[in-house]
Order: structure tokens, then sequence, then C-alpha cells
């Protein structure tokens, strides 16, 4: 598993592992059951305080994003939609709202702005013709 981090970006380190944890998890670059590095482990690798990833990994479980067992360590969480289409939009609508308003403050083009939502939902899918079969995509 490889993880950036960059110490200039104003983000702070927890958000950005975090956040890259949950695309991998997202994008199928980890896959459901995938056992993750320990704390230590991943702490030694970073270069960083095991507070910080253990932090990290606290979050990703109150998100369900990763499990925790006992004495065998932490793992992806497999898929699960057990959601209504309802419940996902409401979760969605409030992260909508501030990357548009953002989006606003910065006077971004709106077209621009669906474009690189566009790309980040090809990154995470596949891009067309980017070697995945239709059987592939329905799966995801």
């Amino acid at each position: 598993m490889y993880i950036r981090i960059d110490h200039n970006s104003g983000v702070p380190i927890s958000a950005q592992i975090v956040d890259q944890i949950k695309y991998m998890a997202i994008s199928g670059a980890l896959e459901g059951n995938e056992k993750l590095p320990s704390v230590r482990g991943l702490a030694l690798q970073l270069k960083l305080n095991p507070t910080t990833v253990a932090r990290v990994y606290r979050q990703l479980e109150a998100e369900e994003i990763i499990f925790t067992q006992r004495g065998k360590g932490c793992f992806i969480a497999p898929r699960r939609n057990v959601l209504t289409d309802e419940e996902k939009r409401r979760r969605l609508e409030g992260d909508i709202r501030k990357l548009v308003l953002e989006a606003g403050r910065l006077a971004f083009d709106p077209d621009d702005l669906l474009r690189m939502i566009h790309q980040e939902i090809e990154k995470l899918h596949g891009a067309p013709g980017g070697g995945q079969d239709d059987t592939e995509k329905e799966r995801r």
C-alpha cells in the first residue's frame, strides 16, 4: 500500500492518509478483507508517530471503511449497499454543497467543475476503454 504525504499542502497528515485509504478502498485498489499494515508498520513506513496512524485507523473504523480483528489487525471492510438511495443522497448533499460553494468562492467555472468530477469518477471506475470490459464495470 503506497501512501504519499505532502507536508506542504496545508492538509493535516491524518486527513491525507484517511482520504488516500478511502480512495483505495472505493476504487478497488484495496479489496474487501485485505489486511492493512499494523499501526507501527505504517508509522515506520511513513516516518510518523504511531499515534497519528492509530487516530487514522480509529476514524476509518468509525466510518466503517475498515474493521479490526482483535489480535489479527485491521482490514478493509467489504463493500455493502445497505443504504437506501435517499440515505445515500442525504449523506452526499452536504459535501456537494460545500464543494459547489468553494468552487463559487474561487470563481471556478461550473463546466470545469463538472469535468473535474467526471474525471474523478472515471479514475475510480476506470475510463471508458481503459481495459475493463462491461462485465467488470457492472460488478463495481
